[in-house]
């Protein structure tokens, strides 16, 4: 028999990395997955925190284990890995990787910018 080590666990959703989708300022819809492997050539360098624009909503959700997924997605984000800004300089993939980094108390994060705009993989709804 198996012994009870207290209340259940809350249970998180699974993360699945390759269906994440960036929405631009247009509303187009881009694979995060096929973004960073468009970019993976692109030079690396260090942007400053308080140069990223900051005000938008990252993430659409409104409860506490919505929030804890999120929160454990930024205790694990890995620095090492650059964010990828867009053609415009917003934040394209990496929220949680500047999450953690301001929570640190870091002045700047690795970041590679696309110089293009991609063919979006689904256009905004007129």
């Amino acid at each position: 028999m198996k012994a009870n080590n207290g209340p259940p666990k809350v249970r998180l959703r699974d993360i699945e990395p390759l269906q994440d989708y960036y929405r631009d300022r247009d509303g187009n819809q881009y694979s995060v997955a096929r973004l960073l492997d468009d970019t993976k050539e692109l030079p690396v360098f260090d942007v400053p925190l308080a140069a990223l624009s900051l005000s938008s909503t990252p993430w659409d959700g409104d409860n506490m284990v919505w929030l804890a997924y999120h929160l454990k997605k930024c205790m694990d984000a890995d620095l090492s890995h650059p964010i990828l800004l867009d053609w415009n300089g917003d934040v394209a993939d990496g929220r949680h990787r500047i999450l953690k980094s301001i929570a640190l108390g870091k002045r700047t994060i690795k970041a590679r910018r696309m110089t293009w705009r991609p063919t979006p993989d689904k256009k905004a709804e007129a």
